[in-house]
């Protein structure tokens, strides 16, 4: 029961709206709040909290936050272009994970296999070559892959006898002949493990994108209008197994198949024409611009470079489009809090923030308390910013393009005395008070600081940590 002597209850009963206002602003602030010196759990239970009419001053660590929305997806998007001649013959499904050494797809029913590494292959790769980025990546991945058995290898840019031997036993590994020389086209380097996110190409295409691409270079023949079109939707696969679970083809479609293969056959069979003609009269400007292209597999003496499969890194990232009035919010290596669509929160830290503004609505804005917006549709400036998530999270798994939160730091004051909100008396002259809740109910002039989830930080002469004042909403 709250006690208030009868000098003081209509003054009281004069600031109980003022004192409402306050408190929802600061709870509109989304704001953190943790406890030190004894003072309790940061959401406001325990020895810091009102009890009975009556809240406790203590030191707190106050953190006001800005909400943004966001987007948790794939780091690192990549395009994956085949420079090989032949027949795709085997590709990945959507959301498959490829890791180093392992096969892409298969061209012929050869592998085309990952290693890792972020400069493309660019050229054939043997004995003599000149020294480059291409054959330090490939001299690291032999030695990651356990294929310089003899230690023979220095992991730089110059080939080596070791490298030679190191081929050889990756060759043989694949069943390939022991050659020493990979062909442009036969690896792929890109960064680490690689998540498929499109395959933008169909089992049966060869040299250059098929009509039922998802992405690529669509078909230039001067004959296109006699080319049958052949939707992409209609096929499912072109591989089957036999009943010795070997690969055998056939054509699966949502209508007569028989009709669909025909009509692919025509398709493989005017490309093949088309590619010939174009032997015969190469264009070198138009090999050099796909060649430009290329992620990692290709051929310059090859036809133009088909795209094969979009994929990402294995890791999760959250991208947020922040307004530019709150860029300074922004920092890199700065920790935020994330929110997950089951209410969970988890760790992360900003390792992104573009140095370029982008226009976008504001209506497709994240709309978080430092928005700064202006009306449905009307134009806003937004910086784009990656946030990395910190430690191990098993629940992420399928919340790929997942709507997110995430908490910006906005201010912050550490060790400070604070009280809730609900423990300020405004004054006539618009300053603040805290009643002492013990006798004779002294009334401590305070200055307020920084508000964060519900308290506010005061100082001011008579305020102490441990101080008990009197609490409106106790």
């Amino acid at each position: 029961m709250e006690i208030i002597p009868p000098r003081l209850a209509p003054r009281r009963r004069t600031v109980v709206a003022a004192l409402l206002a306050i408190a929802a602003v600061a709870v509109a602030l989304g704001v953190i709040v943790t406890g030190t010196s004894g003072s309790g759990p940061g959401n406001g239970t325990g020895s810091g909290s009102s009890t009975g009419g009556f809240a406790t001053v203590r030191r707190r660590n106050l953190i006001a936050t800005d909400t943004e929305s966001g987007t948790l997806g794939y780091a690192e998007s990549e395009t994956v272009y085949d420079r090989l001649s032949g027949t795709i013959t085997s590709l990945p499904s959507v959301g498959q994970v490829i890791r180093p050494g392992q096969s892409l797809y298969r061209v012929d029913d050869k592998p085309v296999v990952l290693f890792d590494g972020s400069t493309p292959a660019f050229r054939d790769l043997e004995s003599g070559v000149s020294d480059g980025p291409d054959v330090y990546e490939l001299n690291r991945a032999l030695v990651r892959l356990g294929f310089d058995t003899q230690h023979l290898i220095t992991i730089d840019d110059v080939w080596q006898a070791g490298t030679t031997d190191a081929v050889d036993l990756w060759q043989a590994s694949l069943g390939e002949p022991e050659t020493g020389i990979i062909a442009l086209g036969q690896v792929v380097f890109l960064p680490g493990a690689q998540r498929i996110t499109a395959v933008d190409t169909v089992l049966g295409s060869t040299g250059q994108s098929a009509g039922g691409a998802s992405s690529g270079a669509g078909s230039t023949a001067a004959s296109s209008a006699a080319t049958p079109v052949v939707p992409r939707a209609e096929f499912v696969s072109l591989e089957t197994k036999d009943a010795r679970g070997k690969s055998a083809p056939r054509a699966a479609a949502s209508g007569d198949s028989a009709a669909v293969l025909s009509a692919l056959q025509a398709l493989l069979k005017a490309e093949t024409a088309e590619q010939n003609s174009r032997r015969k009269k190469p264009s070198p400007a138009a090999g050099k611009s796909s060649a430009s292209k290329s992620s990692g597999s290709g051929s310059a003496d090859t036809a133009p470079a088909q795209a094969v499969l979009e994929t990402a890194s294995t890791k999760l990232v959250v991208s947020v489009q922040l307004n530019a009035t709150n860029q300074s919010e922004a920092i890199v290596g700065e920790r935020v809090g994330v929110e997950l669509p089951d209410g969970s929160t988890v760790g992360g830290r900003v390792t992104q923030v573009s140095a370029v503004a982008q226009s976008s609505s504001s209506s497709a804005n994240s709309g978080g308390n430092g928005g700064g917006g202006g009306g449905s549709g009307a134009p806003t400036a937004t910086i784009p910013v990656t946030v990395a998530l910190t430690g191990r999270h098993r629940s992420l798994a399928g919340l790929d393009q997942a709507a997110v939160s995430v908490n910006f730091v906005q201010q912050q004051a550490r060790h400070v005395l604070s009280v809730p909100v609900t423990a300020l008396l405004a004054t006539a002259g618009g300053g603040y008070d805290v009643q002492e809740a013990q006798s004779p109910h002294r009334l401590i002039p305070v200055t307020p600081g920084l508000f964060a989830a519900g308290y506010v930080q005061v100082s001011g002469a008579g305020t102490y940590d441990g101080l008990q004042v009197t609490d409106s909403q106790g």
